[in-house]
């Protein structure tokens, strides 16, 4: 568990161990196992929001391995209104997290819609000034522009840089990629 300074009702956990180990403890694969160079570490990040917002949906998966299980996830929907919630809210060190942006513009890229009652209560529980449990799509948009008007696309093409294979594909973030971007949002 790790223990944070602020009070919130995320809990956070890591669970690490040997990368080698664990690939074949989970899929008894040796030769996916002589992949892993030397003595890599593998590292997991658990966070449990223990006060969830409202309204999300979800769909139940199963899966066989490493041992049959049906687990309970956020429809995807649900998941863009958590990723639209970041966009609008969460700023790092005053910065915007450009993981966010880049993840905004998979969920635009598929044509998902937003699961617009769980993006209020979102930003109601998060205290996001005017933020009201029925906000329409047109206000939501709004609230869009003003973010993306304020962001530093430099600073944010930064933060992203080191998880992309392509860097070219960023040099189209901008202030009007992003506004265009907009029109594409439907719930």
């Amino acid at each position: 568990m790790k223990h944070k300074n602020l009070d919130s009702g995320v809990q956070s956990a890591f669970v690490k161990g040997n990368t080698c180990e664990h690939i074949l403890i989970c899929y008894s694969d040796r030769n996916l196992a002589k992949t892993v160079i030397g003595n890599e570490m593998i590292k997991i990040k658990f966070e449990i929001d223990t006060l969830p917002s409202p309204y999300a949906r979800y769909d139940i998966k199963y899966k066989l391995l490493p041992i049959p299980y049906e687990i309970r996830l956020y429809d995807m929907p649900s998941l863009f209104a958590g990723k639209l919630h970041a966009v609008i809210c969460r700023t790092w060190k005053n910065r915007v997290k450009g993981r966010d942006l880049y993840d905004y513009l998979f969920y635009i890229a598929r044509g998902t819609t937003i699961n617009l009652k769980h993006l209020n209560a979102r930003l109601v529980d998060s205290g996001f000034e005017g933020a009201r449990e029925d906000l329409t799509l047109y206000e939501i948009k709004k609230i869009l522009e003003r973010r993306f008007i304020s962001i530093d696309y430099q600073q944010a093409k930064e933060d992203v840089l080191p998880f992309i294979q392509n860097p070219e594909s960023l040099r189209i973030w901008s202030k009007e990629f992003f506004l265009s971007s907009i029109d594409s949002l439907k719930s």
